[in-house]
């Protein structure tokens, strides 16, 4: 029988190490709240400071006492009284606005020209200072510094210094047009077709259909100018095509709204523009692109971050303003939500506090459907401000 001399032997196997890992000691109440915990306790009083009133006012609207003195916390009894209230004598009408009222305040009105008139204000504002912040911060023109140190030093005035001179503009204004000029509808709309028509044949020739810009441009101005259309249509199909200017009209109010912020953000989206490198311009000159080209297709796109954020804040800022509205409206049914709801507690004695804290809570929806759908380019845009 063979026999092996090296017979294979097989390691025994090894134990294995274990490894004991020290449980890392937990810092002691007095240092965990010298480190971090007085940051915690620091941020949630912030929290209940911001949030108190909020809760107060939610807590009032449903409140059955319409009283400051006597109202409490923590309502009794609640009752949805307060908001039903601010829509009593109001009926939907498929119209401009879309609501007929009946009742001597009117708050769905008011909160619709609240919203129309800062949606349309504050969008021109950002179209005419997007341009006028190009034009200062790409091209050079003779005065452009002087134009510049011009309109910071008029931004330091307070608008409401000029109550007296927009007043008189307003006033002579209202002479000068005193109602709205109406043509039937067939005269606007045949040469709008016609434009359309055009505009959308020489596209297709040119096929501009490959540049997203021009189409996007195309299709708001198309939107825009039949959205005008459809709003100024009235019961006997005529159309408005250039409205009443002056006192007690949002023509005027929109007019005087154009001039207030104008001036601070054009320079606000100037210093924007300057950061971006303009080697970029220079290429597109390069390509033969022109200066409207260079705005469109480049510095636009690339300045929608701070675009927005000026937006929201211009509109949040026009929605709220009471004192311009105050002085230069004076129908009920054309006050806005600010001034409107000075009528709620216009007298000592016969205030409404729950129904005022109601449309409080009404009115802020705006603002915070318009934070939630922004708050990703918000955060965007002051993250890039904060990089730049």
């Amino acid at each position: 029988m063979a026999t092996y001399e090296h017979e294979a032997t097989v390691p025994a196997p090894r134990e294995e190490a274990q490894v004991v890992t020290a449980r890392p000691n937990r810092p002691s109440f007095r240092r965990w709240f010298r480190e971090t915990g007085w940051r915690h306790i620091a941020a949630l009083l912030g929290v209940a400071f911001a949030l108190f009133p909020i809760a107060w006012i939610l807590t009032s609207s449903v409140n059955t006492l319409d009283s400051l003195t006597t109202v409490k916390f923590w309502p009794a009894e609640t009752t949805w009284a307060n908001y039903t209230g601010l829509f009593e004598g109001c009926q939907w009408d498929f119209g401009f606005p879309p609501f007929v009222c009946e009742s001597s305040t009117p708050f769905p009105n008011w909160l619709f020209n609240s919203i129309k008139i800062a949606l349309i204000a504050s969008s021109a504002q950002l179209v005419m200072s997007a341009l006028a912040a190009y034009s200062f911060s790409r091209l050079r023109w003779k005065g452009r510094r002087f134009g510049l140190i011009s309109i910071l030093l008029i931004q330091m005035f307070p608008q409401f210094l000029a109550f007296v001179a927009i007043f008189l503009l307003l006033d002579t204004l209202e002479t000068t047009f005193p109602a709205a000029r109406q043509a039937p509808i067939w005269v606007v709309v045949i040469p709008l077709l016609v434009i359309a028509i055009g505009a959308y044949a020489i596209g297709r020739m040119r096929n501009w259909e490959k540049d997203r810009m021009r189409w996007i441009l195309w299709f708001v101005g198309g939107a825009l100018a039949f959205g005008a259309l459809a709003i100024y249509v009235g019961s006997d199909f005529g159309v408005t095509v250039f409205p009443k200017i002056g006192l007690n009209t949002h023509t005027g109010l929109i007019m005087v709204y154009l001039g207030g912020a104008v001036g601070v953000n054009t320079w606000l989206i100037k210093g924007f523009m300057d950061s971006i490198p303009t080697s970029l311009d220079e290429a597109a000159r390069v390509d033969g692109a022109t200066d409207w080209d260079i705005f469109a297709k480049i510095i636009f796109p690339l300045t929608q971050p701070i675009l927005i954020v000026i937006f929201i804040i211009t509109f949040i800022g026009l929605y709220n303003e009471f004192i311009l509205a105050q002085v230069l409206v004076n129908d009920v049914d054309q006050f806005t939500y600010a001034t409107g709801l000075n009528l709620f507690i216009d007298s000592q004695y016969t205030a409404k506090w729950g129904r005022i804290s109601a449309a409080a809570v009404i009115g802020a929806a705006p603002i915070v459907v318009l934070f939630l759908i922004m708050q990703d380019r918000i955060v965007s845009a002051l993250q890039g401000a904060v990089k730049g």
